[in-house]
Parts: structure tokens; sequence; C-alpha cells
């Protein structure tokens, strides 16, 4: 029988509007070249969260803004051509609702230099305060471990990726350092670091979920970290059974709906893959 290989879809990066809009190298020759950002982050795809502050829809796309914590995303959904259903899909969402978008950076530069950016969006859902609270947590974190890797290869000349993998980073994580270091040895990180540490990452303290079980309340969990570590744990060999994810869910306070929707979101991310039906392993 033969094996077929299973290639990755593009990561889709978890990263503030702030390192996007500083970024001014691009990589690669084809029609979408990679964004190389100040933190070393190779964009092609992102993942992104935000409210929506400025809509506007006409007969060729629909042009939304939307804020993160210390900025904002443009994303634009063209009505024809590729992927046009997502227009509709944008345009069903108005100024001041929250929202997770999916999907590519366009990028070009100007002869003046000046980089432009948008987004055309591949997935778009609403989300709740708290669900908006986490993808601010995790963005932080994986900001700020980058840059500390950055900070420690730029203490050593001779400093490389294994100098940074000795030292607990991620292959990832070195890999953007050394991007970083050659790219952007002028950026201010202490400025971006302190942009980032300065965000109120507060849980909002209202968002609870009835169980099932006694009419007890409890916060919604992180429910993409949930389903991704379960089925990291809990693969008995041909994948993690459909059912158990929802069972364990279920007593967390996570909807079969939710589950599904971050079922599709995992494997769209290239984080997971169904195995055979109803199975899933992670990657």
């Amino acid at each position: 029988m033969a094996i077929i290989e299973r290639q990755k879809r593009e990561k889709a990066n978890w990263i503030f509007s702030r390192e996007l809009k500083d970024s001014n190298v691009l990589e690669g020759e084809d029609k979408r070249p990679y964004v190389i950002t100040p933190l070393g982050t190779r964009v092609k795809r992102v993942l992104i969260t935000g409210r929506i502050t400025f809509k506007n829809s006409d007969e060729k796309m629909v042009k939304i803004t939307l804020a993160d914590y210390i900025g904002s995303f443009y994303i634009t959904a063209f009505k024809s051509g590729f992927n046009s259903d997502m227009a509709e899909e944008v345009d069903k969402y108005n100024v001041n609702d929250t929202v997770v978008i999916m999907g590519k950076v366009s990028a070009f530069k100007t002869e003046d230099n000046v980089f432009y950016f948008s987004i055309n969006p591949e997935m778009i859902k609403p989300i709740s305060e708290i669900e908006r609270y986490f993808w601010g947590e995790r963005s932080f974190y994986i900001a700020r471990r980058k840059i500390y890797a950055i900070r420690e290869i730029n203490k050593d000349e001779e400093a490389n990726e294994e100098t940074l993998i000795k030292l607990g980073y991620t292959r990832e994580e070195a890999e953007d350092a050394v991007r970083s270091k050659n790219y952007y040895k002028d950026y201010d990180f202490n400025s971006y670091l302190s942009a980032i540490s300065a965000i109120n990452y507060e849980m909002p303290s209202n968002e609870v979920v009835k169980t099932e079980t006694g009419g007890q309340e409890k916060l919604i969990p992180d429910v993409e970290g949930f389903i991704l570590d379960y089925i990291k744990n809990n693969d008995d060999g041909p994948g993690c059974r459909y059912d158990d994810i929802i069972i364990a869910a279920k007593n967390e306070g996570i909807t079969q709906e939710q589950v599904d929707e971050t079922l599709n979101l995992l494997g769209s991310n290239g984080d997971i893959y169904e195995v055979s039906l109803k199975r899933y392993k992670a990657l």
C-alpha cells in the first residue's frame, strides 16, 4: 500500500497588529511572499481576534477594520473570484462585533519602500470576550518568548539556533530569532515588549456557563488548548475518538458545537488531522 505523505497546511500565526505593521521585509518571489516580522515570524497566514471598528461594503468587496489590544488589522473580502463566498460571511458582521478571523496576508511595497498589508479572510466566527482574552494571553506569551530569544542571540555574535535550543527555546523560536537578527538589527524590541506588557489582559468575570450537574457555574476554558491537549494525551494509537473528545469537553462546560468548530479550526491550522472517520491525531 502506498504511503501518502501528509503536508501541514501553512501555519496561522497568532500575532498582534503592531508586529505586522512594523514589518518591512518580504521573502520569496511568488505572488504572495512571506512577510518577515521584526520578531522573525515568517507569515503568510494569521489567526487574529478583535472588535470591528469600521465596515464598508460595496459591489466589489467588503472591508473591515479589526481592532486588537494595541492597533488594527485591515480585512478585505472580494465578492468575485477565488473564495468570494467569504465576502458574504464577512458582510454578516457589523461595527462593535467581536470576532476571530483566520486569513492570508497580502503585502506590497511602494516605490518609496512603504509597506501595506491586508488580510484576505478564510474563516470568520463570533467570539466571546473571554475567548478574546485567551487569544491575547497566548499571543503575548508567544511574542514575549520570541523577544527573549532575540535578546539571547544578540548577546553573542557566535550564537546560533543550536545555542538557543540548548537554552530551552524551541526550534521555531530559534529560527525566528536568527531571522530577526539578520533583518531587524535596529528595531526597538523594548518598546514593543513594553506595549504588549501594558495591555490589560483581564479575564471577564461575568462570562460563565451552566453545567448540567447541580446547576453549578464555571468559567469557559481555553477551548482550543484543551481540545488539542486532550487529543495529544489520549491518542490510543489509531487516533483520539470524537466521542471521547465530546464527553471530556462536556465535563469542562464546552458544547458540542464549540468542539466541532475547534476541530475544524485546528485542522485548518495544521495542528491536527482526521486519520479516519471521527478519529483525530495531533501533528
